[in-house]
């Protein structure tokens, strides 16, 4: 894939996260008149158990399908594999979800504190349990370079998602649920869609050993996927325990502003994903290291380039989008955006690439100990941005136990002076961010300092050569000859 073609995807991924930026700004007003800190949080708590629940079904096999998708050569194969995977899944699936119906008011009383909520409970897995499976067919699209059908589902998704929650939340008013029927009905239309439109063009074939191989290495993974998704829902749910409901529903839109960052980051890791896997498959450490510590610098940058723009602005995002019981997710932003920006390197797949799913557990094992312990304290002590302080530090610990044993397995070439400069930036603004605000200095200044900053991290881009004229031309140049 050459240079201009890997930008020009890269602006293809980014138009699902633009909209899932702006769609928000339309909907979130209405959304959040209608729902009170606390109907909010009972949306939030439901979704935190969904996830879990959602993400121990699949028996991680979505990162080992992406590991072995480049392992298989054949379209054939390949369209077995997806097959095979997603059948399986939504077997599991179904089963689970016949146990939360029968049991779904017992399980609001726990989880939600109410068994009135038991409908929403059931009606957020069912739509979270739909989106995880067409999830196989996106990673399908996107690993054999197929960007703009990927982004038109994804699309097709987040727009429908959201009039369907504005309709029934703040037309119809009936409440979190609707946000829960948004998101079953907008998965459901996707999922049929995609499913026809694969059985047509690829043929429905299964493969039982393909699944029995994929197994072999999910099943090591399995413990390392489940902690992983109950540590990052356990904050909301330890706030709803330790402070309220109402608490949960602030931190939870503080983070959902926030997670606009893993958005960004992840419609960028399509593009370098796929050509991080293809270099380590094809060269070893010593020849192709140095290669892909070169290749992830501009992706680190601009990956840390939306964390930072959403931790400048997150006072005028909270603003334009929520009533004023809601402003104290604003420091919640800024510190969340420091801990997803730090992320970036749990996105590079050495450990995997080597096929240790069983190291990868372990140390999911000790980041969800660390989670728990963390958050149990700092939240009984410092409530909401105690939740935020906790997950930054845990974030921090444990991608840097991911980079120190990855590196044993495949050594990338990190050029660190530069990336400690961008993330040295990202730190700096944040925590500035949030002293203005407790200083109390007056918006004129602090809407000087910000655009001062942003003026600094683009001069940062253009001093590492990473913002040049020549990549600005060719993301703006038009070949036809380049398909993606």
């Amino acid at each position: 894939m050459s240079k201009q073609q890997q930008i020009k995807n890269a602006g293809i991924y980014m138009v699902p996260t633009a909209v899932s930026v702006l769609l928000p700004i339309v909907s979130l007003p209405i959304i959040l008149h209608s729902l009170s800190p606390s109907d909010y949080g009972a949306y939030a708590l439901s979704l935190a158990f969904s996830s879990i629940v959602v993400g121990f079904s699949q028996f991680a096999l979505l990162s080992v399908y992406e590991r072995n998708f480049f392992l298989l050569t054949s379209e054939k194969e390949r369209s077995q594999l997806c097959f095979t995977i997603i059948s399986f899944i939504v077997f599991i699936l179904i089963i689970v979800g016949l146990v939360i119906y029968l049991k779904k008011d017992y399980l609001a009383s726990i989880i939600i504190k109410s068994p009135q909520y038991g409908l929403l409970l059931f009606y957020t897995y069912i739509g979270l349990a739909l989106q995880a499976s067409s999830n196989y067919y996106l990673s399908f699209l996107k690993n054999i370079g197929n960007a703009k059908m990927n982004v038109g589902v994804t699309l097709a998704m987040s727009v429908i998602g959201v009039v369907l929650n504005i309709y029934f939340v703040g037309i119809l008013m009936i409440g979190p649920i609707g946000l829960a029927l948004g998101l079953f009905i907008s998965n459901a239309v996707i999922f049929i869609t995609v499913t026809i439109y694969f059985i047509k063009k690829y043929k429905y074939t299964l493969n039982k050993n393909l699944l029995f191989h994929s197994l072999e290495l999910s099943m090591r993974l399995i413990p390392s996927s489940i902690l992983s998704v109950i540590g990052k829902q356990y904050d909301k749910y330890i706030i709803g325990v330790l402070a309220s409901v109402g608490g949960a529903g602030i931190y939870a839109l503080g983070q959902r502003i926030a997670k606009l960052v893993v958005l960004f980051m992840n419609a960028i890791q399509k593009v370098y994903g796929p050509i991080v896997y293809h270099k380590m498959f094809s060269k070893d450490s010593k020849k192709g290291g140095k290669e892909i510590g070169k290749y992830l610098t501009p992706f680190a940058y601009f990956s840390v380039a939306s964390a930072l723009f959403i931790a400048l602005f997150s006072e005028e995002v909270i603003i334009i989008l929520a009533p004023p019981e809601y402003l104290e997710a604003l420091y919640v932003i800024n510190i969340l955006c420091v801990g997803y920006g730090v992320a970036f390197f749990a996105k590079q797949p050495q450990i995997m690439y080597a096929g240790k799913t069983t190291l990868l557990s372990v140390l999911s094992f000790v980041n969800f100990v660390g989670t728990v312990v963390v958050l149990y304290i700092f939240v009984n002590y410092y409530g909401l941005l105690g939740a935020a302080v906790g997950y930054l530090l845990m974030s921090i610990i444990y991608n840097t136990l991911l980079v120190w044993q990855g590196q044993k397995y495949y050594r990338i070439e990190y050029e660190w002076s530069k990336l400690l400069a961008i993330f040295g930036m990202l730190f700096f603004v944040s925590i500035s961010i949030m002293l203005f605000q407790v200083w109390g200095l007056a918006y004129y200044y602090r809407l000087m300092i910000k655009i001062l900053f942003l003026g600094m991290f683009t001069g940062l881009g253009m001093h590492l050569k990473i913002i040049t004229k020549s990549n600005i031309e060719l993301a703006f140049k038009n070949n036809k000859t380049i398909t993606v």
